[in-house]
């Protein structure tokens, strides 16, 4: 039994019929979830964009052991997975990583690969972001719009404490946290 199958049979359908007058609604839940979700992606931008932008030029290519990616490639290899994640949901392919690693192309295309994933999720409706089989591959195809909004908060999340780290290791003080 969903949600609504049982709100109707503890209230009746009565009171649930009136809950759109009153405001609630899956599309104000949805819009709901998606600003509070909104507000943080910005936030989480800010953030990494703060991190970028403390490590030397010079520096980007610092990597602590062979095997792991470089500060720079951290960025960009977020940022086009995110593209992925969310461009996912409605079939748009991730935005090819560049070339080269200045920090100027790394923060401008760490900023188009967010626009474009902002662009997305604006417009995602209650049906995109509760609905499943998207992608090709069976392991993504089990998974909500949601989950995959929560997939690139965390991938975000995972590669910035990473950066956070290689500062550290450079003896920088990382920015101060702002969410």
């Amino acid at each position: 039994m969903n949600r609504k199958e049982a709100l109707q049979t503890i209230t009746g359908s009565t009171l649930l019929a009136s809950l759109p007058a009153l405001g609630f609604t899956s599309s104000s839940a949805s819009s709901t979830f998606r600003d509070d979700f909104l507000h943080r992606w910005q936030a989480t931008r800010d953030y990494s964009l703060k991190v970028l932008d403390k490590m030397p030029e010079a520096s980007l290519d610092y990597k602590p052991t062979p095997d792991q990616m470089s500060f720079g490639k951290l960025f960009s290899h977020t940022a086009h997975w995110n593209t992925f994640f969310i461009g996912s949901i409605v079939n748009q392919a991730p935005v090819k990583e560049p070339d080269t690693t200045s920090k100027a192309t790394l923060r401008d295309y760490y900023l188009t690969c967010n626009d474009q994933c902002t662009a997305i999720i604006e417009k995602l409706s209650d049906h995109q972001l509760d609905q499943t089989g998207y992608g090709t591959h069976e392991y993504w195809q089990k998974h909500t719009g949601r989950d995959f909004l929560l997939r690139a908060f965390m991938h975000t999340a995972h590669h910035r404490a990473q950066a956070l780290v290689y500062l550290r290791l450079n003896g920088i003080e990382p920015p101060f946290f702002e969410f």
